[in-house]
């Protein structure tokens, strides 16, 4: 962004003019996103927000609409990939409490999309709350996993979805019910704008018989993915009927290697960055990949780490 043909903009506390100076809300330039990523690695975004509460949400995602700054959301950051001259516009971060909240309605659950899911999961499995236990061990929080519909053995979180609410461009909030979503494999059309929170409607059942199953879930989910490091990231989603890793393995692509980024030993559809891996070791790797299995397999496999 040229700010020379913006409207002129305060100068913050620090000397540095941002186009979000007059807006009373905390803005940060220059962060460096490799410590919010599960690869830990990527460059900076241009500008950095945690905003306080709603209202100051608002405020920067008009400004970014009105300025035609690009804006992203991370949460978890545990399938984002962030090149390596970072993100020329502005990382919104929904780590503060008004957007981490967790509040059981029997037999609803309201959270926020900042909250980890893991932490959900947890509220409902002790409040006696069934049809969520499934995703104990799916990484991330309630944002990131309404858009891309996290699943796990037994069911996605999209079965059990009310209704959402989400921060349209010009910083007004919505209230979708479930007649309006649609959710499919790793997949939901909630990508239209910023995601506030959820209502998911959950069944009664007894809390013991519930943490024995989530133990369980976590147990198995926790013996398929990699341990001993966080830099891994997950390559690509299941295709109806089988598995990504069952493909990779196929197509003879599990010993693929550029630069320091690796495929996990264990786990095929894992990508792991090494010490000195770069976002672009881990994007040719991915793209290797998938390219091998279309070649060997005539399937298309589609990523799903995301490539900012």
């Amino acid at each position: 962004m040229n700010q020379r043909t913006r409207p002129a903009a305060s100068e913050s506390p620090g000397g540095t003019t941002t186009p979000f100076d007059d807006l009373g809300v905390a803005v940060s330039t220059h962060e460096p996103l490799d410590h919010h990523s599960w690869l830990g690695i990527g460059g900076p975004a241009a500008y950095f927000c945690e905003p306080v509460d709603v209202q100051a949400l608002g405020r920067v995602v008009a400004r970014c609409h009105e300025r035609s700054i690009p804006l992203r959301v991370i949460g978890g950051g545990s399938n984002v990939l962030v090149p390596a001259a970072g993100f020329p516009g502005l990382v919104v971060r929904l780590s503060a409490p008004s957007f981490c909240g967790i509040d059981v309605q029997r037999p609803s659950i309201q959270a926020g999309a900042g909250a980890k899911l893991v932490h959900v999961v947890s509220a409902a499995v002790q409040a006696g709350l069934s049809g969520i236990e499934m995703l104990v061990d799916v990484p991330g929080t309630v944002g990131g996993a309404l858009v891309g519909n996290a699943g796990g053995h037994g069911g996605d979180i999209g079965e059990r979805v009310a209704e959402v609410t989400v921060m349209l461009a010009d910083g007004t909030l919505e209230v979708r019910d479930r007649s309006r979503l649609a959710f499919e494999s790793r997949w939901s059309n909630l990508d239209d704008g910023v995601l506030i929170g959820c209502r998911l409607d959950l069944d009664d059942e007894s809390p013991a018989v519930l943490t024995k199953r989530m133990q369980k879930q976590w147990i198995v989910g926790r013996s398929t993915q990699p341990t001993g490091t966080r830099t891994v990231a997950m390559m690509f989603k299941d295709p109806l009927g089988g598995t990504a890793e069952s493909l990779v393995v196929q197509a003879g692509a599990r010993d693929l290697r550029v630069g320091d980024a690796s495929i996990y030993p264990v786990h095929a559809n894992y990508v792991v960055a090494g010490p000195h891996c770069s976002s672009d070791d881990v994007r040719t790797l991915v793209e290797t990949v998938r390219s091998r299995v279309r070649e060997k397999l005539g399937v298309e496999l589609t990523p799903q780490i995301e490539v900012w």
